[in-house]
């Protein structure tokens, strides 16, 4: 009896490309000048910028002057701001796409920064502590797995001993946020591919575990969330409740903001 032909199974592709895939077509849209100017109005002044600085402050005394790594950069909101204060910024990230926007950007802005193209998640021999601060910002909640604490890895790798990690991602507490975020992939609509959220708990957690010496987690923007991702998004009303604060923010705020030092006890008999 005949059989059928094998029918030949193709592999499906790696969760490294598939984000690649996603980032790569987000990244063909620019923004206006004024959608960009506003986007950086915006977050200069934030809460989570104005809590970036207070840490900065406290542990370093300035802003100007620091050497500093944005990890999975994109664009480089947070370095824009970091140069503007007069640190001296690195860009890292895997897409041609994205660096030749922040290079635009940043000619525009007429501000200087130096541009690596490489996985976070990859070899960072060369960039292995060279850093006063490490950020990201909406990066690490992109991978699963024990590739999350890896990733907080790589932030502690670049930094020089006494250096800071600032890692921002999306709050798994946030209901507002988890409630938009399920509309949206139930209609077919996300568009950032795998996101899992983190706790405080597990970002700490993961910072630990990462080698960090001291860890601080906080969580902020419980209305920002309704405005941005309801108000805004979904139901198409102009409202900024970026501003508005509330005693929910640190228990369902939006954004988790965790800052990690790389003590110099860490580094005692090296």
């Amino acid at each position: 009896m005949a059989t059928e032909p094998a029918i030949e199974k193709m592999p499906l592709p790696s969760l490294a490309a598939q984000g690649a895939r996603v980032w790569d077509r987000l990244w063909r849209h620019v923004p206006s000048i004024e959608k960009d100017e506003t986007l950086l109005a915006r977050e200069r002044d934030g809460h989570r910028w104005s809590e970036i600085v207070r840490q900065i402050e406290g542990t370093f005394g300035s802003v100007a002057g620091l050497r500093t790594i944005e990890l999975g950069a994109g664009r480089g909101d947070l370095s824009v701001l970091l140069a503007q204060h007069g640190a001296k910024v690195t860009l890292l990230d895997a897409s041609e796409q994205a660096h030749e926007q922040a290079r635009k950007r940043f000619r525009r802005l007429e501000l200087e920064a130096d541009y690596v193209k490489g996985d976070m998640l990859g070899s960072l021999a060369e960039q292995a502590g060279q850093f006063d601060l490490a950020i990201s910002s909406g990066v690490v909640e992109h991978f699963e797995d024990d590739q999350r604490t890896q990733s907080l890895q790589s932030h502690h790798t670049v930094l020089r001993p006494g250096g800071l990690a600032i890692v921002s991602v999306p709050h798994a507490w946030c209901f507002s946020y988890r409630l938009w975020k399920l509309y949206l992939e139930t209609r077919g609509w996300w568009p950032y591919g795998m996101e899992i959220p983190y706790s405080k708990s597990e970002l700490t957690r993961r910072a630990s575990e990462a080698g960090f010496g001291r860890v601080e987690t906080s969580a902020y923007g419980f209305w920002q969330s309704v405005g941005d991702h309801w108000m805004k998004n979904i139901l198409h009303r102009s409202v900024d409740f970026s501003g508005k604060r509330s005693v929910l923010d640190n228990t369902f705020g939006m954004t988790a903001l965790c800052f990690a030092w790389r003590t110099q006890s860490e580094w005692a008999g090296r």
